[in-house]
């Protein structure tokens, strides 16, 4: 299930600055994947010392909410059925906190006078909702919770929609609801849909149902791919991302945050092991206002965080050992990463942990990875007040399965290269390799790739594509002054980026030569037929997370298409417009929302 694109504003804004100083070396000895017993105990009494030292009640809780449109009944027995659910989803993350050393941690829900979890009922204004309607029935549902004095803002929302269609006599059910979640440490909403088999006692329902999206299966393992949907979204509202569980963990269980809301509570009907939260995501609850009575006053604070002395090297067993230090304005309780291959969003990111020591100092190490894949590496600090800060850089593995460094090396040790780069100087960036690589050949050879690139490189212009000689075989067409331009975000930018970045950026490197084409983005050029061929690449620009559908289009003819293409190594694209009298570089929404669709149009080559 999906993260809720529209609630991603709701995340803390993550804020460092640049390490001073950054190396590769090779790895220490092999180190546990998961941090030990005693860190974790480290762990609890910073957290603990943090709220003892200036504590105040804690302001987090989960607001249940039942919706239901004007022209239904609530489903059958919802107050009661919702309050078990409920209770099993709390008992369920209390456990868990507890197995990974988080102790008398219990999930804070908002209760009535005779302290029972309060559902509070909701009647829609309208008749016809769908799945994408989460922030129109959020939005109907806030006057009434304003009305109780529940700030909607300043909650975590468990949301659930009457929207299921359940028909007892031809045994099918389908849902038109949103089900989906997104949240910060501070609020969130988790939408979740209802009928009146949705029943904690009905786990072990051995009775024959069609259900819409999961074909013939029975009311029990209906249930429990429904309750554990509550517990998952619930957790995209708590801010857990997706991932799944790492090879030493599958013996457990299948994590939450990956596809354990099909699994959960399968182990009651002996079809597998259920479900389990990852270490990961323990240490990010562990300071979460919803499972602490008091917190530290600081839990509204944003934390000032520096990722000092990082370093990537070869671990045991061909993994990736990550060594660092994390000094922040708020302390951090542990240091977790997510390995998060390209394509499928971040469900089949695996992680690692690490309790840093009283310097700031952390090592961890990432296990076995995919070979021939590349993808982001997210090092995210935790911090005693809930909060989270987070550095991320691209890692690739190579076809034998061992680590490449290269993306690494160019990213931290020649990051001083880079910033010279971004300021416009390839003179001193050249002399900035050679004091940075000094004998490391291979270092230099890294750093001499991307140079070339803008050796050459003059201020961005506009030729008249009218005015090119004959004898011109190739040109950029980044250089060329089209016909119209129109970005979905800031201005049409060429042979860089808009908003203080000049660097194109894809897959963790670096080009002197593109186009920038936030999504909706539209660029006309005039060819005339004179041209016979274009390459190039088009992606998502640096780390950020959108994911847009780029195409290419010769006199009103899709010439060439790349769809749901998110942050990686892009698309190549290389194409016969030996006809085209106008091309068309269109970029479009590739249906997650409009945020962070940075898309790219990577040296665009014409040749002749």
């Amino acid at each position: 299930m999906k993260s809720f694109s529209m609630l991603a504003v709701l995340a803390i804004s993550l804020v460092f600055a640049p390490s001073t100083r950054t190396c590769l070396a090779d790895g220490p000895p092999a180190v546990r994947m998961q941090a030990s017993a005693s860190s974790v105990a480290v762990a609890r009494k910073r957290i603990a010392q943090a709220i003892k030292t200036d504590p105040i009640e804690s302001p987090g809780r989960v607001v249940v909410v039942y919706f239901t449109p004007r022209d239904r009944q609530p489903a059958a027995n919802h107050t009661a059925r919702i309050r078990r659910i409920v209770e099993e989803t709390a008992k369920f993350y209390e456990s868990e906190l507890k197995r990974h050393g988080f102790p008398n941690r219990s999930m804070h829900t908002l209760r009535n006078e005779r302290g029972q979890i309060d559902i509070i009922d909701v009647v829609g204004e309208q008749t016809d909702y769908d799945k994408p309607d989460g922030q129109k029935i959020r939005d109907e549902v806030i006057p009434v919770l304003r009305q109780r004095g529940i700030d909607a803002d300043a909650s975590v929302l468990l949301l659930f929609c009457n929207l299921m269609d359940y028909d007892p006599v031809a045994s099918k059910i389908s849902h038109h609801s949103p089900y989906y979640g997104g949240g910060s440490h501070l609020s969130g909403t988790a939408w979740q849909c209802d009928s009146e088999i949705l029943d904690t006692r009905r786990f072990r329902d051995p009775t024959p149902i069609r259900d819409g999206e999961y074909g013939r299966i029975t009311i029990g393992r209906h249930n429990s791919i429904f309750i554990g949907g509550v517990i998952h979204e619930l957790g995209h509202a708590l801010s857990l991302p997706h991932c799944r569980q790492r090879v030493d963990e599958a013996e457990r269980r299948t994590a939450l945050m990956g596809s354990g809301n099909r699994t959960y509570a399968q182990q009651l009907r002996g079809e597998g092991k259920g479900t389990f939260i990852t270490q990961t995501h323990a240490f990010r609850l562990a300071a979460h206002p919803v499972f602490n009575r008091q917190v530290a006053r600081s839990i509204y604070d944003r934390p000032a965080t520096d990722f000092h002395d990082l370093r990537l090297s070869v671990g045991p067993e061909q993994s990736f050992q990550i060594d660092g230090r994390v000094n922040s304005t708020i302390p951090s309780h542990a240091v977790v990463a997510y390995f998060d291959p390209d394509g499928g969003g971040d469900y089949d990111a695996t992680t690692a942990t690490s309790v840093p020591g009283t310097d700031g100092k952390f090592s961890m190490h990432s296990g076995p990875l995919r070979s021939k894949t590349s993808g982001e590496l997210r090092i995210v600090s935790c911090h005693v007040n809930g909060t989270t800060s987070t550095r991320s850089l691209r890692y690739s593995i190579n076809a034998d399965g061992t680590p490449d460094l290269s993306i690494a090396k160019l990213e931290l040790e020649l990051k001083p290269v880079i910033d010279q780069l971004q300021a416009g100087s390839v003179e001193n960036a050249t002399q900035s390799l050679r004091e940075i690589a000094g004998s490391d050949d291979e270092l230099a050879s890294i750093g001499q790739r991307v140079l070339e690139r803008f050796k050459n490189l003059e201020q961005p212009i506009s030729v008249d594509a009218d005015l090119i000689p004959t004898t011109t075989k190739s040109i950029w067409l980044s250089t060329i002054c089209p016909q119209s331009a129109e970005v979905g975000w800031l201005r049409p930018t060429y042979n860089s980026v808009p908003d203080r970045k000049r660097l194109l950026s894809l897959g963790g490197d670096y080009f002197a030569h593109g186009i920038y084409a936030h999504a909706p983005a539209k660029h006309v050029y005039k060819l005339d037929g004179n041209w016979k061929r274009l390459r190039g690449r088009s992606g998502i620009q640096g780390n950020l997370f959108g994911q847009v559908d780029f195409e290419i289009v010769g006199d009103g003819k899709s010439l060439w298409k790349a769809t749901r293409v998110t942050a990686g190594q892009g698309s190549a694209f290389d194409i016969d417009v030996s006809k085209v009298q106008t091309l068309t570089l269109k970029v479009n929404d590739g249906g997650n929302g409009r945020g962070g669709d940075w898309g790219i149009w990577v040296e665009p080559l014409l040749a002749r």
